[in-house]
């Protein structure tokens, strides 16, 4: 199937971290259904974390095809073509991303490819003509999974695929063709788009593993107006060079990817444009009724735009699980902040104990 740019404009719809286990939940297909209703998008990408959970699924392939096929659903009913990217959380459901892919391939309106010679599955790139031009180019990239520490990046091959694709439409056309690209994992440079202060900041997210002890706000003059983040970006423990190559003949013109639920936001980085999508899922921590997916559109003339739309404007502000939606926003975002937690709760309990002790001591 071609994509095709429609009186000179191309929408993609990008949905970040379903992150559903075997029984999906009702209020993200409703975030789902009404993010296509609003945006009636050319194209839909799902861009990683679509599935989690070994305890759920068990590598039972007929149940994560019951679980995919209905997170696709309202995509595959309105007839909308639609491409993945796997996330960190996808492959631990006991089925590999490679098994998957050929799940997703046997919905209608799947458009995804996996070019092989490339390390991941389901890195592709796809054109968009206007006519019979080319006028934009869509990478899918896969940015991998956990490492024992931290997460891992885009690799050094796939690195050179994107440049191999970049030079060969560039030698064809005799010149180069605006790009987007929609991955999981962030790049490094965000943390362009945030300043380090003192956690006595009002706002401040402290940072993880590579940036352990340090806290960090928006660069408000960087970001969109309503942009937020409440947790750290969780970038890679080796910074590849993926930004680097992308920034070299100025085609890239957008890098989207989601990962870290808590954070939308999007901003300028050497001439690209850098943005968190917030997760859409609702079995899994998120921001609250900021939980939403992104509209990214294209232009032929060579330049994007942006936003978000989140479940309390295009949905409402009431949801169909509200217990289970209580507990997700208690959970913690990721082991650093379950562990800070823990720990503070223990502060919390000694204290109390020594007071009381102390008292006890005093009135007796």
């Amino acid at each position: 199937m071609e994509l095709r740019f429609n009186n000179g404009k191309f929408r993609i719809l990008m949905i970040a971290d379903t992150q559903e286990g075997k029984k999906v939940n009702s209020d993200t297909i409703k975030l789902i259904e009404a993010s296509l209703e609003r945006s009636q998008p050319d194209l839909v990408v799902y861009s990683g974390d679509q599935i989690w959970g070994y305890r759920s699924f068990k590598g039972n392939p007929d149940l994560v095809r019951q679980v995919l096929g209905a997170l696709v659903k309202p995509v595959t009913d309105r007839k909308f073509p639609f491409a993945i990217c796997f996330g960190n959380h996808d492959r631990q459901v006991g089925l590999s991303n490679e098994e998957q892919f050929e799940i997703y391939k046997s919905f209608d309106g799947f458009v995804g490819q996996s070019d092989s010679g490339v390390d991941g599955v389901g890195n592709h790139c796809f054109e968009i003509k206007d006519g019979d031009d080319v006028k934009f180019l869509l990478y899918t990239i896969d940015s991998h999974s956990n490492l024992k520490v931290g997460y891992d990046c885009v690799h050094e091959n796939q690195i050179e695929w994107y440049r191999n694709n970049r030079d060969s439409y560039e030698q064809k056309l005799g010149k180069v063709v605006p790009s987007v690209v929609i991955q999981h994992i962030p790049v490094c440079e965000v943390f362009e788009l945030l300043t380090r202060v003192k956690r006595t900041v009002k706002g401040s997210v402290r940072g993880f593993r590579t940036h352990d002890g340090e806290y960090f706000v928006l660069k408000k003059d960087r970001v969109n107006k309503d942009a937020f983040m409440k947790e750290s970006p969780a970038d890679p423990q080796v910074n590849s060079g993926e930004f680097a190559a992308m920034c070299e003949k100025g085609d890239v013109k957008g890098i989207y990817f989601g990962h870290d639920h808590n954070n939308s936001f999007n901003g300028e980085i050497n001439g690209v444009d850098v943005g968190y999508t917030q997760g859409a899922g609702f079995d899994v921590y998120g921001p609250g009724m900021d939980r939403g997916t992104r509209v990214i559109d294209l232009f032929t003339d060579g330049h994007i735009e942006t936003y978000d739309m989140r479940y309390k404007d295009i949905v409402g502000k009431r949801v169909d699980n509200p217990v289970k939606y209580i507990i997700m926003q208690l959970c913690p975002t990721n082991t650093f902040d379950a562990i800070t937690r823990i720990t503070k709760a223990f502060v919390i309990i000694a204290v109390i104990l020594v007071i009381i002790l102390l008292l006890m001591m005093f009135f007796n």
